[in-house]
């Protein structure tokens, strides 16, 4: 019994001792532990004034943008805008950490050890790429001051002039060019732009013809613009940020014209493009007088269908043939350009087809084609 009593004494005995090692294996380790906690604080002390720094190389940047993304002929580098990206990341990681940090994560700290020094290393890393000796722009060449390549056109003398007429009273800052699509107006519009485009009958100093998506919505719009006056809104989403700032570029430009072809949605305010008493002038096609008005055009103009006698002229103009047609191909040519009922369009793509094409046949299948098309 005594002996049963002795070990059981001498068992919680070197329990005791064990437990007194291991609180002093602790105590020794206190002052390294303490040390690392030191080091830890010092680190995030480090991290935030290094990412002080970054953040006032970004705001600089931002603001020479800011100033800079009115002017003409300025694009952001690609390179700018991966690096604005990585810095906006690179700001949520760090906040991320002070969140953790804020909460008292301890058993945290070692991982956040490790991952303060990765920030704190592509933050450095942020810093110096900050700097952009080559400049923050491209210089680039509005693709508007190209001319065109000119279409066909007949019989539309007199409405080019009006349009142009128009350009030139100062009353006038919104012109609706409407018809059927296949009518002309695009070619009108070319003509239009080429001629403004011209120094010695033209007295405006900016140009920009853009052609509207197929399937347009505000923001491919503003896209499209943007890109023909030279501004970068690849930063920015919200469509009404991105029409104030649209809408501030156009109203700098002296003298501006802007021809919007093949517009269908009267969402031409939405986009950002200036009112009417802000110089800037606007020139858009689309099919309906009711369009026209939607968007408040103060004159619209109606593009009518060629008379047979000019659609008749237009089709041999692009037929190109020396050699006489027989009366039999002079009677199928008259019905197909009936069949075209006018429209410019439609008449060249039928005498493009049939230019070289000396089978009576395959001229019939033709009027055949055109009339299943036009029922």
């Amino acid at each position: 019994m005594f002996e049963l009593g002795f070990w059981a004494t001498l068992s919680l005995v070197q329990q005791k001792v064990e437990l007194v090692k291991q609180i002093w294996g602790y105590v020794l380790l206190f002052p390294e532990w303490l040390n690392y906690l030191n080091e830890f604080d010092e680190k995030v002390k480090t991290l935030r004034r290094k990412q002080e720094v970054l953040s006032s190389i970004e705001d600089d940047i931002n603001e020479t943008l800011k100033g800079a993304e009115f002017e003409t002929g300025k694009k952001r580098k690609r390179e700018v805008e991966i690096w604005l990206e990585n810095v906006k990341r690179r700001k949520e990681n760090v906040q991320s950490i002070e969140q953790e940090i804020t909460e008292k994560k301890y058993f945290l700290r070692p991982w956040l050890g490790s991952c303060i020094d990765r920030n704190l290393q592509e933050v450095q890393e942020l810093c110096e790429q900050g700097q952009f000796p080559e400049g923050l722009f491209l210089d680039v060449i509005p693709t508007s001051r190209e001319p065109l390549v000119t279409q066909s056109l007949v019989g539309q003398d007199s409405n080019l002039e009006t349009i142009w007429e128009w350009l030139n009273d100062s009353n006038v800052s919104r012109i609706g060019v409407y018809g059927r699509k296949g009518v002309g107006k695009t070619a009108i519009l070319i003509r239009i732009q080429n001629r403004l485009l011209d120094v010695s009958t033209s007295t405006f100093e900016h140009v920009y013809w853009v052609s509207v998506p197929e399937k347009p919505s505000v923001h491919k719009l503003q896209d499209v613009i943007a890109k023909q006056v030279g501004l970068s809104l690849s930063d920015e989403e919200d469509k009404i940020i991105r029409a104030a700032k649209l809408h501030r570029a156009l109203t700098l430009r002296n003298r501006c014209v802007i021809i919007l072809d093949g517009v269908w949605k009267p969402f031409i305010d939405e986009v950002g493009i200036p009112s009417q008493r802000s110089g800037c002038k606007l020139i858009l096609s689309t099919q309906t007088l009711r369009d026209c008005r939607r968007m408040d055009c103060q004159r619209t103009l109606e593009i009518k269908p060629l008379s047979h006698e000019e659609a008749m002229d237009l089709f041999k103009e692009k037929l190109s043939s020396s050699a006489p047609l027989g009366r039999d191909f002079e009677d199928i040519m008259d019905q197909i350009v009936k069949e075209c009922q006018g429209l410019p369009l439609w008449i060249v793509t039928e005498a493009e087809e049939l230019r070289g094409v000396e089978d009576i046949n395959e001229w019939r299948n033709a009027l055949a084609e055109a009339r299943e098309y036009r029922n």
